[in-house]
């Protein structure tokens, strides 16, 4: 094999004809799902059928040790920038309303670098790494947007007993074009919420078929409102399930993944499209084989890993993710190599011929994974992961170990400080149940030789460029000397 890998079968032609397409700039479409339980898909023990997401998988990779950010604002901002969280000052969602948050004006994105390369560029949902002016999509590289500012709790808002528009913002769904002041839509609440998703995928199809019509390459980005709470699902999919209103927003989901799908292959650009399906943190919603209240609906899954959102332990790390990119990525591949939402920034630059672009002024952490994703390398570039929960340093993954210094056991629950740190075997123990160091003997302890190695450069890269606060006014290094 030439991938650390699990092949389903052996892969054959995509069954496409293979067009003149494949010498233009190749398109990317980048579909973030909020919330993703790891085992929320049927092809990773999902008990709701997801045939169209199982579809592009199945055309493509699925990676089943996809890491990201331990909640929604750091994973946006990593995969937009390529730097950690903790050095863009958006290590983690903003609470408190009115201070500037999110990506400083100076941080170079994704959507930034593809625009300047001629993309068409748009957002379609939530951002949540910036929610002042200034700091909007459209602030960043994006010519287009539609969607909120901040979270999808702020749905809920109006609906509560004791609202008060006179001390809180009404919230509102957003418009705005690059170079443009950004329009309010419609409010924000529980009934817009419900028929958002299909507004997205409407709102991207279209424009697709544009930048198609103006001979332009596209950079399109969705942030699903799905699976945040307060949970809503449209009519057309209420009860669909008969499982609850989870569930059906499962299915919501795939049907409409299923339609940007056959939007692309309608149009001529499904084999030159770069398609991303991946999550921005684990479900905080825990099945986990539980066995639910009389009453209770199952929520999210995050499969065999322990913990969710706002936790280091994998359950919150690790979400569905895959890739399909025509017949230059070899179908019905799974892998467990480790990949990060760090590495999206690298990896599309030199797929689409831009690492001309990734910035030599700044600390960038993504690492390419072109080679790996095209089958040129037999492994990934990648074989560790950092976890920062809020500022700090919680938990390192280094190939199949893993190391706490500090734990959140739950998603609203208090930190923990350790004597010494918790590791774990991935392999053979993915629940992170059985403790190393002091069931053990200390026999593994040497790990903390290469992982403090990494911790170490990372904190001198650190104190060489120091971390931006959140919601400064950063130019650069160099015009803050």
């Amino acid at each position: 094999m030439r991938k650390k890998l699990v092949v389903l079968s052996v892969a054959g032609a995509l069954g496409v004809v293979h067009s003149a397409q494949a010498a233009e700039k190749p398109n990317v479409l980048f579909l973030m799902v909020d919330n993703w339980g790891w085992g929320d898909i049927s092809s990773q023990g999902g008990q709701i059928p997801t045939p169209e997401i199982d579809k592009v998988a199945e055309e493509g990779i699925r990676f089943l040790n996809y890491n990201v950010q331990n909640q929604c604002t750091p994973s946006r901002a990593a995969m937009h920038t390529g730097r950690l969280p903790i050095r863009s000052g958006t290590y983690k969602v903003p609470i408190l309303k009115g201070a500037a948050d999110g990506l400083a004006p100076w941080e170079y994105t994704i959507a930034e670098m593809l625009g300047d390369d001629g993309y068409k560029t748009a957002l379609y949902g939530k951002w949540h790494i910036g929610s002042v002016d200034g700091r909007l999509p459209i602030d960043q590289g994006y010519d287009d947007w539609y969607g909120y500012r901040g979270g999808s709790d702020e749905a809920g808002y109006t609906s509560s007993k004791d609202f008060d528009s006179s001390v809180a913002e009404v919230p509102y769904i957003w418009q705005g074009v690059k170079g443009g002041a950004p329009e309010k839509v419609k409010e924000f609440n529980l009934d817009t919420k419900k028929g958002m998703d299909a507004e997205l995928v409407d709102k991207t199809i279209k424009f697709i078929n544009q930048s198609i019509s103006q001979d332009k390459p596209f950079y399109t980005y969705v942030g699903f409102t799905t699976f945040h709470s307060p949970y809503t699902v449209s009519d057309e999919f209420k009860g669909k399930s008969n499982q609850g209103t989870y569930a059906d927003t499962q299915l919501e989901l795939d049907h409409n993944i299923g339609r940007l799908m056959a939007a692309l292959k309608q149009s001529g650009q499904l084999d030159n499209t770069i398609v991303i399906i991946a999550g921005d943190n684990g479900s905080g919603n825990i099945v986990d084989g539980n066995i639910l209240k009389p009453g209770e609906e199952p929520l999210g899954s995050n499969g065999p890993w322990r913990g969710g959102l706002s936790t280091a332990f994998e359950g919150g790390m690790r979400t569905p993710a895959m890739v399909r990119y025509g017949d230059k990525v070899q179908a019905r591949q799974v892998t467990d190599e480790i990949m990060s939402d760090l590495d999206w920034f690298s990896t599309l630059a030199h797929l689409t011929g831009n690492e001309d672009k990734i910035p030599t002024d700044r600390p960038i952490d993504s690492i390419d994974q072109s080679d790996f994703i095209l089958g040129e390398s037999q492994k990934s570039n990648r074989d560790y992961v950092l976890t920062y929960v809020n500022d700090e340093l919680f938990a390192m993954k280094w190939r199949n170990y893993k190391m706490h210094f500090k734990v959140a056991y739950e998603t609203h629950g208090r930190f923990e400080t350790l004597t010494f740190p918790l590791v774990y075997d991935l392999e053979r123990d993915p629940g992170e149940k059985h403790e190393l160091w002091s069931n053990e003997g200390y026999e593994h302890s040497w790990l903390v030789q290469p992982i403090g190695k990494i911790i170490a450069e990372t904190t001198r890269s650190m104190h060489l460029f120091p971390n931006i606060p959140t919601g400064a006014e950063f130019k650069g290094y160099g015009a803050n000397k």
